[in-house]
């Protein structure tokens, strides 16, 4: 008589026990899944707005470099203007340094984001080079001379145009990237995707095993 009184209550304390935990898997399990899901989310957005910023960065290098060119030009017309000529001399020197301000930019915002500097090393490297040719031929210029003023300009002519392929080749490699990174088809996406993938059937996994051993136990008294 008791086992008869006893048994059902032990049944229905086990299957209570057993849905209540399943109950507080899902939950806790669903949460921890939207949390992921959430910061994965967040982190692809902050992402995004980094690689837009580098390639903001490239195209300032790039504009940039064509004003130092310019400038260049602008000294070598206004040789006959000793104001003209210092004040084309001075923005020159500028939009020098703005081209290697816009290229450490670049850097370091692909640094945050972990990506392969390489590239912009060399664009750095290059301008410095670049620059150098450049006061070598200003250190010939006499504003005074009309075949020295021909002369530097031969001299440098065409220069820049390696600079201005190369930071085009590079935008747009950064432009590719950025694309793949927004449309998850880039290496890193994949196993970003694929972590997930794993954590969601090990939630899952983990549920299963656990309503196992709950069955298990409700079986057994059951079976007492």
């Amino acid at each position: 008589m008791d086992n008869y009184d006893h048994t059902p209550f032990y049944m229905r304390k086990t299957f209570v026990q057993f849905v209540a935990m399943m109950a507080l898997a899902a939950i806790l399990g669903g949460y921890l899944l939207s949390q992921l899901v959430l910061r994965m989310n967040d982190l692809s957005a902050q992402r995004s707005v980094q690689l837009l910023e580098i390639e903001e960065y490239l195209d300032d290098a790039a504009i940039t470099l064509g004003q130092q060119v310019q400038e260049w030009k602008n000294l070598l017309l206004r040789t006959e203007s000793q104001e003209l000529h210092a004040r084309h001399i001075e923005a020159f020197k500028e939009s020098s340094v703005g081209v290697q301000y816009a290229l450490r930019n670049t850097k370091r915002a692909m640094q945050e984001i972990g990506m392969d500097t390489a590239d912009i090393d060399n664009l750095i490297n290059e301008h410095r080079s670049l620059l150098a040719i450049y006061l070598q031929a200003f250190s010939k210029l006499d504003p005074n001379d009309a075949s020295s003023i021909g002369e530097v300009d031969r001299q440098i002519r065409g220069v820049d145009r390696k600079l201005q392929t190369n930071i085009t080749t590079v935008k747009s490699a950064t432009s590719k990237f950025a694309k793949n990174q927004m449309t998850g088809n880039s290496p890193a996406e994949k196993y970003r995707h694929l972590m997930f993938g794993m954590l969601v059937a090990m939630c899952l996994f983990l549920m299963a095993l656990l309503g196992f051993a709950l069955a298990y136990r409700y079986v057994r008294v059951r079976g007492d």
